[in-house]
């Protein structure tokens, strides 16, 4: 045998051995005693993906197993007969491929549950599933249900629907619902996330064979269960991506459509759609619609092109009660989902948040929670996070009547702590405006009530009324209130309070005996402090 003839009989010997079968037992737990359990896959062994073929034997209650004559790379699924019921092994989204590569990978299995009848505990997920009849498309479709973590059926919470929840886009969506809503950002209000799973999206979006009457599913069937299941406030948002941007605006214009917020990212807009959205954007007069559109930077230039054109319809068709914007986020067609979501759910919820929305404190205080019951169904609370806007704002227009309003504001509504407003802040308010004689007055009502203000606050704010008392030209009437404010605070301010004394006194030359006798004081106890050094005390000679 020459050299070419045993090379040939090498590789002749080598692929027969990588595509020789060989016996495979595949063993199998299941979630039921009741389980039949079929096995479909890449070879004829595995029945060529036909999901009702090879079944697996019954072992014991639990146990199923089947022994095949298998070609590696082997790969399948479990179902109980039919595509409906995939067995889930690893992970219920996307539902993975099982994999054998070689005969020394495992073949045991747990089948965590049924696709057609998820447990989701079993799956640790962090939201419920459901499924429900479909009496229109004649199936049974299910439900991903993220609700808020402290859920209270007492109060009334959004739902944000999100199609091809098969996809990511349900869980990001969840994720930044949760974070934005948190209490200490409270940026958007605790919402029900309800993720429409898909598995024939385009049947369903554009109304061929299966998915016919699939804006009749959604308004008429899944609106309504999560209503009487769940505790709605009546504000529905909807988030779609993709064929699903371009359902949201086929359902924004549908004459029944229970939907007032939009997250559209990377639209279509078929010809016809463009001439209802016009006629629809001149007469719409009902309550306030969101809708929020994004492009990506490299996204496909026709997705671009159409969403440059809804934008110019929203434009040139402006309405009251139709609130829009496009952004153009950074991303492909599909990064583009985290990147936009974030800001499409402040723009929906931009009346929550909206707190400097009003002209004065008086109209907030007035208006804020009636417009957010209105708008989106929910009791918003005032909280001390949202009196930032109007601290600034009262001290910029210097407005006492404003100021006096705010603090009897948060003092009603107890947002400081749980507990009024103390004197120190109070007089901190009337030292931004200039207003010296009231920054005095608060100052001297914070001594007398020194157990409600906290002294490192109180004590590093003095140089405020030290100001106002110099401006008023009663540095004498100074030294007695900063006396009687070093006997009132703990023994660790001392040395500091009479280095105050002794600088009122001897710059202005007021009570000098006094004055002398602070700074012999200061010179005689010195140690490292934040208030003054050595070097100062010896300029106050």
């Amino acid at each position: 045998m020459n050299h070419k003839t045993i090379v040939l009989g090498l590789a002749m010997l080598f692929l027969g051995s990588l595509f020789a079968q060989e016996k495979r037992t595949i063993k199998v737990i299941v979630p039921n005693k009741t389980d039949e359990v079929f096995i479909t896959g890449n070879q004829e062994s595995l029945g060529n993906w036909n999901p009702g073929t090879v079944k697996l034997n019954k072992v014991s209650d639990f146990e199923r197993e089947i022994t095949l004559d298998l070609t590696y790379p082997a790969e399948f699924k479990f179902t109980k007969g039919n595509w409906n019921s995939e067995g889930i092994v690893k992970q219920f989204n996307d539902n993975p491929n099982l994999k054998l590569e070689n005969d020394t990978t495992t073949s045991d299995f747990i089948i965590k549950t049924w696709s057609d009848n998820i447990d989701a505990q079993k799956l640790g997920l962090n939201y419920d599933i459901r499924y429900i009849h479909s009496e229109y498309m004649n199936t049974k479709r299910l439900l991903k249900i993220a609700l808020p973590m402290n859920y209270d059926s007492n109060k009334a919470y959004p739902v944000i629907y999100v199609t091809d929840a098969q996809s990511a886009n349900f869980q990001v969506t969840k994720s930044y619902v949760n974070a934005l809503s948190q209490t200490q950002f409270n940026m958007i209000p605790e919402c029900i996330v309800v993720g429409i799973y898909q598995t024939q999206r385009n049947d369903d979006f554009y109304g061929i064979r299966s998915g016919k009457y699939f804006t009749e599913f959604l308004i008429e069937e899944v609106v309504p269960y999560i209503d009487n299941n769940y505790s709605t406030s009546g504000f529905n948002t909807m988030v779609g991506h993709s064929n699903g941007a371009e359902y949201n605006h086929k359902m924004m214009l549908n004459e029944n459509n229970p939907f007032r917020g939009f997250i559209s990212m990377s639209t279509w807009l078929e010809k016809k759609e463009e001439v209802a959205l016009t006629s629809f954007l001149n007469e719409y007069n009902r309550k306030t619609i969101y809708y929020y559109l994004a492009n990506a930077t490299l996204d496909g230039p026709g997705r671009t092109a159409f969403g440059n054109d809804l934008e110019k319809i929203c434009k040139d068709n402006p309405n009251e009660n139709f609130k829009f914007i496009k952004n153009t986020v950074e991303g492909d067609h599909q990064t583009m989902v985290p990147n936009s979501l974030l800001d499409g759910l402040k723009f929906i919820f931009q009346d929550y948040s909206a707190v400097d929305g009003y002209d004065t404190i008086m109209d907030f205080d007035k208006n804020y929670l009636s417009n957010v019951k209105e708008t989106y169904g929910v009791d918003a609370i005032f909280t001390m996070d949202m009196m930032g806007t109007y601290w600034m704002d009262i001290t910029n227009k210097k407005s006492k009547e404003e100021w006096e309003y705010y603090v009897d504001f948060v003092n009603r509504e107890k947002l400081f702590y749980g507990k009024n407003l103390d004197f120190v802040n109070i007089a901190n308010g009337y030292f931004s405006m200039d207003m010296y004689a009231e920054n005095i007055e608060a100052y001297n009502k914070a001594i007398e009530d020194i157990d409600n203000c906290e002294d490192i606050v109180f004590y590093l704010n003095i140089h405020r009324p030290i100001t106002s008392y110099i401006k008023e030209g009663k540095a004498v009437e100074c030294i007695s209130f900063l006396e009687r404010a070093r006997s009132v605070l703990p023994k660790e301010y001392y040395l500091g309070m009479t280095y105050h004394i002794a600088k009122v006194s001897l710059e202005n030359k007021v009570e000098l005996e006094k004055g002398k006798e602070a700074l012999a004081y200061c010179k005689d106890n010195y140690k490292k402090n934040s208030i003054f050094t050595e070097e100062e005390l010896e300029t106050l000679r």
